[in-house]
C-alpha cells in the first residue's frame, strides 16, 4: 500500500516540476471582450518597421495597431496575438506594428485595428466592427535571430536603436560605451527606439533584455545611420502555447487562419492525462488487493 501511494506522489512531483520547467516568459491569460475595426494602409506603423514587407517588417500585412491601453507607449510593439471570432469561428495571428490613438473604438481598453487582410479572417468587412472577439498573447515565429538597427540621422555622440525579429518583446536596452565597466539603461520612445544620448567615438556593447529575463550581447565597432546588424542569439519561449515549431518563413505563422481556438498547453495537459490514468491504475491495484 506504501509504495503504491509513493508512487502516485511521485508521479505529481515530476509533473509539477515539468510545469514549472516550461513557463512562458508572458501571460498567455485568454481575453475577452476584445473589437476590432480595419484600416487600408498599414505600412510605416508607429512601432518603426517601415514597410511591412521590407528588412524591418514581419514580411506579411497581418498586423495590427493598437489602441492606447494595448500599445502601452510602444512596450507592445512586436507583440504578437492570437485574435479568434465569433462571426467566422476562425481565429488568426497578428503583430503589433503600429499604435491607433483615435478617439472612439481605439480608446477602449482591448481594440485592434487591423489591416484588412487580418479584418477579412474574423469577419466580413461590411460589419465594420467586430464586437465579442477574444485573444491571447503568442510568441512571434520570426526566423534567425534577434536583429538591431541604428536610426537615421545617428552620429557619434548620439543614436537610437529599433529591436526587431524577436519573438518576445523587450523589457530592457543598455549600452556599455568605450571606456565604461558598467551598462547604462536606455529609454524606450513611444516609436519603438530606445534613445542613446551619450555615446562617444568607438566600437561599444549593446544588451537586450526580453520580458522573460534573458539576455542578449552583441559588440558594435561604431555607431552609424541605418546600420543593421544581427545578433547571435534568440530569445526562448519553451512553455507558450503556439510556439512555432520548425522553420516557417518571414510570417512565423502570422496570418495562419484557424477555426476555433483552445487555450492550454499541450504537452501539460497531456502530462496531466497520463499522470491521472496512471494513478487511477494504482488505485485500482490497492481495491484489487
Amino acid at each position: 500500500m506504501k509504495i503504491y501511494i509513493f508512487v502516485i506522489l511521485l508521479c505529481l512531483t515530476l509533473f509539477s516540476s515539468v510545469s514549472k520547467s516550461e513557463t512562458c516568459p508572458f501571460s498567455q491569460s485568454l481575453v475577452t471582450g476584445a473589437s476590432a475595426t480595419y484600416y487600408v494602409d498599414p505600412n510605416s506603423g508607429n512601432c518603426g518597421y517601415e514597410n511591412l514587407l521590407g528588412p524591418l517588417g514581419p514580411g506579411n500585412l497581418f498586423i495590427a495597431a493598437l489602441g492606447p491601453n494595448l500599445y502601452n507607449n510602444g512596450k507592445s510593439c512586436g507583440q504578437c496575438y492570437n485574435i479568434s471570432s465569433p462571426y467566422t469561428n476562425r481565429s488568426v495571428v497578428v503583430m503589433a506594428t503600429d499604435s491607433c490613438p483615435d478617439s472612439g473604438y481605439c480608446q477602449r481598453s482591448s481594440h485592434f485595428d487591423l489591416s484588412t487582410q487580418a479584418f477579412d479572417v474574423l469577419g466580413a468587412q461590411s460589419i465594420g466592427v467586430l464586437e465579442g472577439l477574444t485573444y491571447f498573447k503568442v510568441p512571434c515565429g520570426v526566423n534567425g535571430n534577434v536583429k538591431i538597427m541604428m536610426k537615421d540621422g545617428s552620429n557619434d555622440y548620439w543614436t537610437a536603436f529599433l529591436i526587431y525579429n524577436s519573438r518576445v518583446t523587450i523589457k530592457e536596452v543598455s549600452v556599455k560605451i568605450t571606456g565604461k565597466t558598467t551598462y547604462t539603461s536606455l529609454s524606450q520612445s513611444s516609436y519603438n527606439y530606445w534613445i542613446s544620448p551619450n555615446m562617444v567615438p568607438g566600437s561599444f556593447d549593446v544588451r537586450i533584455e526580453s520580458v522573460g529575463g534573458e539576455f542578449i550581447y552583441i559588440t558594435i565597432p561604431k555607431v552609424e545611420s541605418r546600420k543593421q546588424y544581427e545578433t547571435t542569439g534568440q530569445f526562448s519561449v519553451q512553455g507558450c502555447v503556439g510556439t512555432p515549431s520548425g522553420p516557417s518563413g518571414p510570417s512565423g505563422g502570422l496570418g495562419s487562419p484557424s477555426t476555433g481556438i483552445s487555450v492550454s498547453n499541450p504537452s501539460d495537459a497531456s502530462s496531466l492525462t497520463l499522470c491521472v490514468l496512471f494513478s487511477l491504475s494504482i488505485l485500482f491495484l490497492v481495491m484489487l488487493n
